[in-house]
């Protein structure tokens, strides 16, 4: 019977053992976390641009946004200041991709928001999906701040590390 009952124990201890340690592992850090090499977007214009950043040695600032989430617009809107008005283009090019299902809302919020269309790309139905799913973004739109080496430096980049990045 002791027997039985050290058994339990030490099965039970192993099960918790397991939740404890797969409840830390999540998919985020598979591909999306700082350091680790960016994932490919599979949406030809966009990874001809990025190359191009690559060999001209600048960073690539990727903002996924969607008009029915107001912070990821706002951020859009922010990140097109921030890059115009500091000359950090320079060392930074803006890329913002919306996932919005309109193509045509998608261009109306680009023109009144003052966007440049240069920089924004309309992804949408299996594209998207891959993207969301590639870049983890199931939990919300964000930021992702890439080298001229295609690694992840920084998430959600405030305006001050863009100037810091743009000064070095």
């Amino acid at each position: 019977m002791t027997g039985n009952i050290k058994q339990t124990i030490l099965i039970c201890s192993l099960f918790i053992g397991l939740l404890i340690t797969s409840s830390g592992f999540n998919r985020t850090s598979l591909n999306t976390s700082i350091g680790k090499q960016m994932p490919t977007l599979a949406v030809d214009e966009i990874d001809r641009i990025i190359e191009q950043c690559e060999k001209e040695g600048k960073y690539v600032l990727i903002n996924f946004w969607s008009t029915s989430d107001g912070d990821s617009r706002k951020t859009a809107n922010d990140y097109t200041t921030w890059i115009d008005e500091d000359d950090i283009n320079s060392k930074i090019d803006l890329l913002s991709v919306n996932f919005d299902k309109s193509e045509k809302l998608f261009h109306e919020i680009v023109r009144r928001d003052g966007l440049k269309e240069e920089t924004q790309f309309n992804v949408s139905g299996n594209q998207a999906s891959k993207i969301i799913d590639d870049f983890h973004l199931e939990q919300g739109y964000g930021s992702l701040l890439i080298d001229p080496s295609g690694q992840i430096v920084s998430h959600n980049p405030s305006r001050s590390e863009l100037e810091r990045i743009a000064g070095s």
